[in-house]
């Protein structure tokens, strides 16, 4: 029989560095969900992807200006976020009501910023790597 001893330099380093994991990943990824709220509200913009059906002279414009006002937070850890608007009426002009079409905002929205959030984390998930695999 063959025996084989392999040693792996800065073995010591890396069991120290998956010690302190949880606390680097969750310090990150809670940074990557703040800046990935934060994308989802630029997008949120009257005439833009909100796209109203209301001609303009029938708004309040409170949709818009009271979004995320007391509708924004984040759950303990960080890792989860809410944000949309706080006007009462919000769930009628998104699902529809009393014969209105739905205009689905919050959809389009999402859409837009997709690419913005998926590179917050992608770039979180590489930071957290980087210090894992550091010496």
């Amino acid at each position: 029989m063959i025996a084989l001893n392999i040693q792996i330099k800065g073995l010591d380093q890396l069991r120290a560095n998956f010690q302190k994991a949880p606390s680097l990943t969750l310090k990150y990824l809670a940074m990557a969900t703040r800046a990935s709220i934060a994308e989802v509200e630029k997008n949120v913009t009257e005439g833009g992807i909100m796209q109203f059906k209301t001609p303009r002279s029938k708004r309040t414009g409170h949709l818009v200006a009271r979004w995320g006002v007391g509708s924004r937070g984040f759950t303990r850890g960080g890792l989860s976020g809410f944000t949309g608007p706080s006007v009462e009426y919000a769930p009628y002009v998104y699902f529809g009501a009393r014969g209105r079409q739905p205009n689905k905002y919050m959809d389009r929205i999402a859409r837009a910023a997709e690419p913005a959030v998926e590179k917050h984390f992608q770039q979180a998930v590489d930071i957290i790597v980087d210090n894992l695999a550091r010496k």
